[in-house]
């Protein structure tokens, strides 16, 4: 009995000194609204706890559902800031002050990386690949799309048709095949280990999401003792494992062939020098990648280049098949502007097509891929008359934005392509629609993401009819680093005659 009321005194001690802790810290943010749940130690981080990745996702976006600008909550002893509105996004994200990435970042163990890179390392990596994704480059990769976007349409066309397929796992596998023929100049041969590494990557993002939603195992020194740390250790290693062959593989060809000719996998083009190449034959001066820094760069690369199209791309194809007059009237425009299906694409001729243009930009509205993040203010900001002291995280959340009614009108919530029609989009907020994040830390590969994702659209429209048993209505997503659905992307193929 003493026992037991020792320990309802210390816990009770616990929550007292943790209550006047929190009070203090957010001492200067007491104009801003407290989100709820907010419970003692915590906070905030009591919707997650031992629930599914589908409750995770739904009690998320219900909790943040409630702040129209600016509200504070706890996750654990962490104070964060949610942002909602486009005017408040806009300042954070265009704040030279606001591009450091806050410490959860930190749990994907890629120091080097765009995507989790310390403000510090991020702007001389960024200013060093931007270059690799000029207009330029772009343009000469389209033959390239293509021939991977015709070598989906074979394999799809392998599949007993009438029967259901999981189109991501269709989708992962070109946009993996197009990234590393582009970017890291490579093709990739049988026997390459890439459905390991894609295994691998799912198992990494997917042990990092969880570790950010759990408070407990924010330390690492209780995180070495879990599962979840072994199983996150040896998946990181297997993907660093596949970017240093990849490495391996472009020294040998740069070895062998002119700089300006590629023909790794039957193919030849001439194009501009890769980043890649520019590294390894040691013109690039402005940074310095040694072999880590430059495996987890091309790593980065890899995981956030194929990971996003293939999710965008399978949205998109189940969107197509849940609203089969909007296919048609697709596949009308496709065949209209494009009736020779011999012809090579262009980035010009994809201009020709205002329709896909639409509909793809709302598949990206309501399902944007990379649906939350996060940043740290290295100086103090304010915000709604509020001044926030430097070292704060500020949270923002895409799906949410997407859906405000007073942006996107009473039926937010459904498909409309019309949404981007010119009269629609005229005087609406440029933070509102914000498929590749904004300011100066968004998505370096945006364009090429856009440009490979209609190519590889355009080939499966051209060829197949979509349908799925799948309700608009029924769509249910999980929390992971990028957005991916509750269940398969189940869809069934109908070939065009």
């Amino acid at each position: 009995m003493f026992a037991l009321l020792a320990i309802v005194i210390v816990l009770l001690l616990i929550i007292l000194l943790d209550t006047t802790r929190q009070h203090h810290a957010a001492k200067f943010a007491r104009t801003i609204a407290t989100i709820r749940p907010c419970y003692p130690l915590l906070g905030i981080a009591s919707v997650f706890l031992g629930k599914s990745e589908l409750q995770r996702f739904e009690n998320f976006v219900k909790v943040l559902q409630t702040v129209d600008r600016i509200g504070k909550a706890w996750l654990g002893p962490q104070l964060i800031f949610y942002v909602s509105h486009p005017d408040l996004i806009q300042q954070v994200l265009t704040d030279p002050n606001c591009c450091e990435k806050p410490f959860f970042y930190e749990f994907v163990k890629l120091k080097h990386g765009l995507f989790s890179a310390k403000y510090s390392l991020w702007r001389p990596y960024r200013k060093a690949l931007n270059p690799t994704f000029n207009a330029k480059i772009l343009n000469s990769f389209v033959p390239i799309f293509e021939r991977f976007s015709r070598k989906l349409v074979q394999n799809l066309k392998s599949r007993p048709e009438g029967t259901a397929v999981d189109m991501l796992e269709f989708t992962t596998e070109c946009a993996l095949e197009m990234v590393c023929g582009t970017t890291l100049g490579t093709g990739l041969k049988n026997g390459s280990g890439k459905r390991e590494f894609m295994r691998s990557m799912q198992v990494l993002m997917s042990k990092v999401a969880t570790r950010v939603l759990s408070v407990s195992i924010y330390n690492e020194s209780i995180y070495c003792l879990t599962k979840g740390h072994k199983e996150e250790n040896r998946a990181r290693q297997n993907c660093l494992d596949f970017a240093l062959r990849i490495i391996k593989d472009r020294r040998g060809v740069l070895g062998t062939k002119a700089e300006s000719m590629d023909s790794d996998d039957g193919y030849q083009v001439r194009r501009p020098k890769l980043f890649i190449d520019q590294v390894l034959s040691g013109t690039h001066s402005e940074t310095n990648f040694d072999e880590q820094n430059l495996s987890e760069q091309v790593l980065t690369i890899m995981g956030a280049g194929y990971d996003t199209s293939a999710h965008m791309v399978a949205h998109t194809c189940l969107f197509l098949a849940m609203f089969p007059e909007l296919q048609e009237k697709l596949a009308l425009e496709i065949e209209s502007k494009l009736p020779d299906h011999e012809q090579e694409l262009t980035v010009d001729s994809l201009k020709d097509l205002p329709f896909l243009d639409k509909f793809y930009k709302e598949s990206m509205r309501l399902a944007p891929v990379g649906s939350t993040v996060a940043r740290e203010n290295l100086t103090e900001i304010e915000l709604d008359g509020c001044r926030i002291p430097r070292g704060n995280i500020f949270l923002l959340n895409y799906f949410i934005l997407h859906r405000r009614k007073d942006v996107w009108g009473p039926d937010a919530d459904q498909f409309d392509p019309e949404n981007f029609a010119p009269e629609r989009s005229s005087g609406r907020h440029p933070f509102a629609y914000l498929p590749f994040s904004g300011g100066s830390r968004n998505c370096i590969g945006a364009r090429y993401a856009v440009i490979s994702n209609k190519i590889m659209i355009i080939h499966i429209v051209r060829n197949f009819r979509l349908s799925t048993e799948i309700k608009f209505a029924d769509l249910k997503y999980r929390l992971e680093v990028t957005l991916h659905l509750a269940f398969k992307h189940l869809i069934t193929l109908k070939a065009r005659k």
